[in-house]
């Protein structure tokens, strides 16, 4: 149905789409109260005939319970989904005439919103094939992929609109993708204290990476503000609807960089109306390979040490060189020998003795360890090495007529068990340790004999510290790197899709363990090569990366939407070499640069309350390291400041003004940003750093020194205010 394009004809389409909407929850929460009823029915319905019920009949009623319940949250999730559009239905019309037939009028919303009396479709979800053509094409031919066949025709007219607590507040006509002034008023938003989603403003190349299908392996470098990491959510959306039968969010697992960006992105899918999919950090990921009885450094621990230690001590030197060691393909190599050597360091060959005779000789037991069975990884190897033994036990021994004699060869069953409860224990007593940090340390006592290097420095260094129960973060992915090889690089056919984001902070061996531990799983990685704050233990360039996977395809963001083009501008400009980076010309203020050695505290709460008078609802101090950071948020707390602090991944971000670490703001965006110690990233070496930090402000970005910037400020002075 093609609709008239007055204001009239579109305020009574709203207004029929809202009655629709009202419609659709009134049945859904009469459904769902019917639904709650039955299920709290059922589960009393158990519970008072628990003792009456047989196996089968409990196992029934659980399963219908489960499946009950699992409608009634799916109703739930649809109803929210349906509140959230009573506000704002649709955010665009398409008029598309399709080859040999009328033009219609399709609107597209957050999701599909059908009549359920003529079943007639006035929303449609913004993942639909139909909706695709929004994204892709401006007015003039289009075409979009139905199920079994391709539409195509042409795009006659294109509407955007704003649309706030059911009312329209503007509509425009336009004949790109997306009209600037949608994207400026978009654009021109605060910062909230969670990620939201951005349906009504993806990008065309944005759009090509949210519905890639073909990929099995995807690199998405994007500048800071790209909108990389939406993106990637966007696609899990867009993947759980079109493969609705055969994926679900659980079959989806996101590695985030830390507790607090893991927090911030967690409202984007259910905003969606979908599920939250899977979520880790690869900190959590590794402690399930890690004994208890040490202590592990986090990586923010990591990087506070980078960030606040003296460089030139010894102490940093020599583990400057340990990080780096540890993160290079000659390692990765290392560490892949070893692994197959690990049965000749942990297995002490010891003959298999019942009753003080020797029933199967150190040969034999050698030849089943570590010859016959040699195909199959250590730790699933052990008890079909068990098996076998008792096997041999039993040909050899139980079988033997000289056991005739024995006197309790009459509980014969007794007797057997009794061999093969010997047999495990035995075996079991040949291993030397299953402990994953002792056989990491095995491998550096060992290491002269899997290279050349003089490695004698880093040696002694790693395992003084090992010694004393202490893991430093460098060494978590080698760990977990062997102990997943003796288990085999079990593979999670579970997880049918990974995401990966901060692709830089990771190293080219945790590539290769994803790699290896979700081989069937498509895998999306997204990142800021830009952003690399930790030389010493991330990939060096995007090669790094792409070198570990097959048939990788690349996709570049280079566009920033989040800050002002004066502070995007600004920020590339502190790079002497840098990924693609393109400035969206929304016009700002200028950085400013204070030189300020006194008071600190006063002036940097004086920005605070020029930021709070243009209602900006986001702000925070970032510091270098934490030291600094809970130094300032004290000096600001005592001048009666409302403020919160976010010192450690368990730390919660809030609206209003945060006093953060550099590591931790990584990800993050805010109204404005106040750099309060400039003077600690003179080091060029910082410069990657100081990048990242800087273009986390979206609309002001103020940066406080105690002494000139002037080698680490850009060298255009037109780009930035000193004060």
């Amino acid at each position: 149905m093609l609709i008239g394009k007055d204001i009239k004809d579109e305020e009574k389409y709203l207004l029929n789409t809202i009655d629709t909407i009202n419609s659709l929850l009134n049945n859904y929460g009469a459904s769902s109260s019917a639904q709650d009823k039955s299920i709290i029915e059922h589960r009393k319905f158990l519970w008072d005939n628990r003792s009456e019920l047989d196996e089968i009949e409990i196992n029934e009623n659980c399963s219908h319970v489960a499946l009950e319940e699992k409608l009634h949250a799916s109703k739930i999730s649809r109803i929210k989904t349906l509140e959230r559009q009573l506000k704002s239905p649709y955010f665009a019309r398409l008029d598309f005439k399709e080859e040999g037939e009328n033009s219609e009028s399709f609107y597209i919303g957050l999701s599909t919103v059908e009549n359920e009396e003529d079943f007639e479709f006035l929303v449609f979800d913004w993942r639909s094939p139909v909706s695709n053509m929004f994204y892709d094409f401006e007015v003039g031919p289009a075409y979009y992929k139905a199920p079994n066949r391709t539409i195509t025709g042409e795009i006659e007219f294109s509407r955007q609109f704003n649309i706030k607590n059911g009312k329209i507040v503007f509509m425009h006509n336009s004949n790109e993708s997306l009209c600037d002034e949608s994207l400026s008023n978009i654009l021109s938003r605060n910062a909230t204290d969670k990620m939201k989603n951005i349906v009504s403003s993806i990008q065309k190349e944005q759009n090509d990476i949210i519905r890639n299908d073909d990929s099995k392996i995807l690199f998405i470098q994007g500048a800071a503000g790209s909108g990389k990491t939406s993106i990637a959510l966007h696609r899990a959306a867009y993947l759980l609807y079109k493969n609705r039968k055969n994926l679900k969010a659980d079959n989806i697992l996101i590695f985030s960089p830390n507790e607090v960006f893991a927090e911030y992105i967690s409202d984007v899918l259910p905003d969606l109306g979908e599920s939250n999919i899977l979520q880790t950090t690869f900190e959590l990921y590794s402690k399930k390979f890690l004994p208890t009885n040490y202590t592990f450094e986090s990586k923010n621990e990591h990087l506070d040490y980078i960030y606040s230690t003296d460089k030139n001590s010894n102490s940093f030197k020599i583990r400057s060189k340990s990080m780096e060691y540890k993160n290079t393909t000659e390692f990765m190599t290392i560490l892949d020998k070893y692994a197959n050597d690990l049965p000749n360091h942990l297995i002490d060959i010891k003959p298999i003795i019942i009753d003080n005779n020797i029933v199967v000789n150190k040969n034999s037991v050698t030849k089943t360890f570590l010859n016959r069975f040699s195909d199959i990884p250590l730790l699933n190897r052990i008890d079909v090495v068990k098996q076998s033994l008792f096997s041999q036990v039993e040909t050899k021994y139980l079988s033997s007529n000289d056991n005739l004699k024995l006197d309790y060869i009459e509980d014969k069953e007794e007797f057997y068990a009794y061999c093969k409860e010997e047999v495990s224990n035995q075996v079991d007593r040949m291993i030397k340790t299953l402990d994953n940090v002792a056989i990491y340390k095995l491998l550096w006592e060992n290491i002269e004999k899997y290279t050349n290097d003089n490695l004698e420095a880093i040696k002694e260094y790693t395992i003084n510290y090992i010694e004393d129960k202490e893991v430093k973060y460098e060494d978590l992915t080698p760990i977990t790197y062997i102990r997943a090889a003796m288990e085999g690089f079990r593979n999670y056919s579970n997880m049918k899709h990974i995401l990966i984001d901060e692709a830089q902070d990771y190293s080219p061996l945790f590539y290769q363990l994803i790699k290896k531990s979700f081989s069937n799983a498509k895998i999306t990685i997204m990142g800021d090569l830009n952003q690399r704050i930790d030389k010493y233990s991330n990939v060096k360039d995007k090669n790094s990366i792409l070198e570990v996977f097959d048939e990788v395809k690349v996709a570049i963001l280079s566009k920033s939407y989040r800050s002002t083009a004066n502070i995007t501008k600004f920020s590339k400009e502190i790079l002497d070499t840098y990924e693609p980076i393109e400035a969206v010309e929304r016009l700002g203020e200028n950085p400013k640069i204070i030189i300020k050695e006194n008071n600190l505290e006063i002036e940097i709460k004086n920005i605070i309350e020029d930021m709070n008078s243009k209602e900006y609802s986001s702000i925070a101090v970032i510091c270098k390291n934490k030291e600094k950071a809970n130094s300032i948020f004290n000096s600001l707390k005592s001048l009666n400041l409302s403020i919160n602090l976010i010192d450690s991944e368990n730390s919660e971000l809030k609206n209003g003004v945060n006093v953060i670490s550099s590591y931790l703001a990584k990800g993050l965006e805010f109204d404005g940003v106040i750099l309060a110690d400039g003077e600690n990233y003179l080091d060029k070496e910082d410069s990657n750093l100081f990048y990242t930090v800087c273009t986390r402000a979206l609309h002001k970005l103020v940066i406080f020194s105690s002494t000139a910037l002037d080698n680490i400020l850009p060298n255009n002075t037109n780009l930035y205010d000193y004060i």
